[in-house]
């Protein structure tokens, strides 16, 4: 896992858990960020500004300290994936 932050521009990941006080959760999921919910980086400066990120069809401005405090796994990481995957075969074997 990795913070919102880290995402590049166009890359697609799930929220997998949003830290921080209680406040800013209820904010978060009213703008539609919740625990498995799909997001796209939509727009990042190189330097400073909030990032543009794409959640339920529509694009939503994130400062970059509450972006830092939203843990996605990226769309192509596919660890956990795997591990599911390994553990379904088994099943069936």
């Amino acid at each position: 896992m990795k913070s919102l932050m880290e995402l590049r521009v166009g890359e697609t990941a799930k929220v997998m858990k949003i830290s921080g006080g209680f406040r800013m959760q209820v904010q978060l999921k009213n703008l539609g960020f919740h625990e498995g919910v799909t997001v796209i980086l939509a727009k990042k400066s190189a330097i400073s500004g909030p990032l543009m990120v794409a959640v339920n069809g529509s694009n939503v401005a994130i400062g970059r300290g509450i972006a830092s405090k939203i843990l996605v796994s990226p769309a192509g990481d596919t660890t956990e994936d795997a591990h599911a995957t390994d553990s379904a075969h088994g099943a069936a074997k």
